[in-house]
């Protein structure tokens, strides 16, 4: 009775937790264009920031909106503007990361990246994110770096922008 009990408790959730995120991952990259990029490609900025940026093309793909300078506790919105219609219908990142090195010594630290998935638009000039807004507060003084990129399949654009916020 207690090996029931030691089953039921213990090794079934374990069965069944790996059972459904292995039926959820094969349903995620069934998905036509979709992959799984654990561990991103190493670019250097030359500020001492490596963040994923295979294919820079920047005059393609433009952040808008971005200040300079912000204050501590100031809303940062910005968009993408793309203009290589090649990249009409893609997957949209917006990484932030912080240019000085943490407490561990690591540098370009990343705190908040949004995806917004399957951008489509028939035209160039259009915003991006399409039918969203991106929009984050950071609360901590010091130098950023935004990175924006959008996926199509296995090409991608990118451009870079940077801020302080004070």
């Amino acid at each position: 009775m207690a090996s029931l009990k030691i089953f039921v408790v213990f090794v079934l959730p374990i069965i069944l937790s790996v059972t459904l995120a292995t039926a959820v991952m094969a349903d995620v990259l069934d998905k036509p264009n979709r992959d799984l990029q654990m561990w991103p490609r190493p670019y250097s900025d030359g500020h001492g920031i490596t963040v994923d940026l295979p294919n820079v093309v920047e005059q393609d793909i433009r952040i808008a909106g971005l200040e300079s300078s912000y204050k501590v506790g100031e809303q940062i919105a910005l968009w993408v503007t793309v203009t290589d219609l090649s990249f009409d219908c893609g997957d949209l990142y917006i990484t932030i990361y912080d240019k000085h090195a943490d407490a561990g010594g690591n540098d370009g630290v990343a705190l908040t990246q949004n995806a917004f998935f399957a951008q489509c638009f028939a035209t160039d000039d259009v915003d991006l994110p399409v039918e969203d807004d991106f929009a984050v507060t950071i609360d901590s003084p010091g130098s950023y770096t935004v990175v924006a990129e959008v996926r199509v399949g296995a090409d991608s654009i990118s451009a870079l922008g940077e801020f302080v916020i004070e």
